[in-house]
């Protein structure tokens, strides 16, 4: 389609899936639907009835922190929580605020194994909210994506701390970050390297990080224990 479906029309499939109670439907992709909020508020209430998707990719639909508010309401565990295990919603500026709100489902979800949050504002003060998602002890997540958001320093010290004790995790994507080599944010990445043996992949790229400075000497400590 080339013309934006917007909230009336996400909001039209979905309830007509719910009112033919569709049982068939484990993925659902909308990439710049404009859906907005009531687009999201549908898509849940849909896929909380159906119990079927697996896997819910909303890119760059205008998703604010309501939206948000949405999604983590449905994927807090309980009777009515989907089995998704991917989620997907890069590209929309819902900021901290946004992961704020989507935590509360998702720091106690025992399904979800990948979340990308890719170019979503999000800064330092929604560093929190992620490390408690990463920290649940019956996580199952093994791949999380926060390249092009704005945790700098503080932001990726907190994130990395909750990286540290996932277990789970397979990948975490920080690329883009706007973090630096100083010797806090250096010593965060040793530690975190240093518990988490069982994470094999970290992309830091496009940050700070200069092959003539401090980072060489500490990854070769790192990579020496």
């Amino acid at each position: 389609m080339w013309e934006e479906l917007g909230w009336p029309g996400v909001k039209c499939i979905m309830e007509a899936l719910r009112q033919v109670n569709y049982p068939h439907c484990q993925t659902i992709r909308l990439w710049k639907t404009y859906c907005e909020d009531e687009g999201v508020r549908s898509i849940c209430e849909f896929i909380t009835k159906s119990l079927t998707c697996r896997l819910l990719e909303l890119i760059d639909n205008k998703i604010t922190s309501l939206g948000c508010e949405f999604i983590g309401r449905a994927l807090k565990p309980g009777s009515t929580c989907p089995p998704v295990e991917i989620l997907k919603l890069d590209h929309n500026q819902f900021g901290s605020r946004g992961v704020n709100a989507l935590a509360e489902g998702l720091k106690q979800n025992e399904m979800l194994k990948t979340l990308s949050l890719c170019y979503c504002d999000i800064d330092q003060t929604g560093a929190r909210a992620l490390f408690e998602i990463l920290i649940f002890q019956k996580s199952k997540l093994e791949e999380v994506f926060l390249t092009g958001n704005h945790l700098r320093n503080e932001g990726s010290i907190m994130v990395l701390n909750g990286v540290s004790i996932a277990k789970e995790l397979k990948k975490i994507y920080l690329a883009d970050n706007q973090f630096n080599e100083e010797l806090e944010m250096l010593e965060a990445i040793k530690g975190c390297m240093t518990r988490n043996k069982n994470l094999p992949a970290y992309d830091f790229r496009h940050n700070d990080l200069k092959d003539d400075g401090k980072c060489p000497n500490i990854f070769n400590s790192i990579f020496l224990l």
